[in-house]
């Protein structure tokens, strides 16, 4: 068989028609999938990509207008506005989603009094609709009825009651805790995947060497769960990036812009102001935005080159 191979392939190395062949039946599994990754991802790119060289509102003929979509976008106020409250968002959803998604299942893995319950509440937001808890959220945040302020103005707390949704200020703030709420609880159950993963015997030869919890914590499970972390952070990097529905039903963007992010803008754009081709620029460069980030995060990380 090796006196074939080498008779086709003198080098030695392995063709990639050899390649197919002996995999044919793997690759014929997967185009199903790879049929489906380019007609509902591939196509709507290089659709999108192309759409954003013309203006068009989606009912007369396109016409081609070169980078003026791009150049106009770059001009908007509201652009710059929206990228910075985006990395604003981005910062405090990835610390803190991450964080207390390790703290809680750290907890949760060594069962901490009321563990269960706990892992349940904590749980509970991930399996509701974001449109629900956005309305939910709105209510608890209403200055005249709403819990928050009626449970400040009960424990003799009036001066903490604020406009939390209509105060430019705090109002983007707001919306990130209640994003942080949301979220949390999926971060913990893929650390706590990871966490359950560490075999026992490491956790029982450090209670024999008499290791403390915050030293159990930094010394044995953050390192074994660390390429897990890095994953997370990834994925809560791109979902800051495009983060739009929960922020749309609280506040639309206002007030006075100042919860407006790229993704309320590409919406108001196409569906509002039936500015498509304006409204593809965009996608473009949330598109650019996140490869970016991701390429550099993936560098910087050297996540693909880890040991498993």
């Amino acid at each position: 068989m090796n006196v074939e191979s080498k008779a086709v392939n003198p080098n030695g190395k392995t063709t990639l028609l050899e390649k197919i062949k002996k995999n044919k039946a793997a690759y014929i599994f997967l185009l199903p999938s790879l049929l489906l990754l380019i007609i509902f991802m591939v196509a709507p790119l290089i659709y999108s990509i192309t759409m954003s060289f013309y203006r068009w509102d989606g009912f007369s003929p396109p016409q081609f207008i070169g980078f003026n979509n791009y150049e106009r976008l770059l001009d908007h106020n509201n652009f710059w506005l929206a990228l910075k409250n985006n990395a604003i968002f981005l910062v405090l959803f990835t610390s803190f989603t991450v964080i207390l998604g390790f703290l809680s299942a750290v907890a949760v893995s060594r069962k901490v009094p009321g563990w269960q319950i706990y892992k349940f509440v904590f749980f509970i937001p991930v399996i509701l609709v974001t449109a629900v808890i956005a309305v939910l959220w709105a209510r608890i945040y209403e200055p005249s009825y709403g819990l928050l302020n009626s449970f400040l103005g009960a424990i003799g707390l009036e001066s903490w009651q604020q406009l939390w949704l209509g105060n430019p200020d705090i109002a983007l703030y707001s919306v990130i805790f209640v994003a942080i709420w949301q979220v949390s609880g999926w971060c913990m159950l893929l650390f706590l995947a990871a966490i359950e993963g560490i075999a026992e015997e490491v956790h029982d030869a450090a209670t024999i060497d008499g290791v403390t919890p915050f030293q159990r914590i930094m010394l044995i499970i953050l390192p074994m769960v660390q390429r897990m972390a890095f994953i997370l952070i990834m994925l809560q990097i791109i979902a800051s990036v495009k983060t739009f529905d929960l922020i749309y039903v609280m506040t639309g963007g206002g007030p006075f812009y100042s919860t407006e992010v790229l993704g309320t803008i590409l919406y108001r754009e196409a569906f509002e102001n039936q500015r498509f081709g304006y409204a593809s620029s965009i996608s473009v460069v949330m598109t650019i935005i996140i490869a970016v980030i991701t390429i550099l995060y993936l560098k910087l990380t050297n996540i693909s080159n880890q040991e498993k």
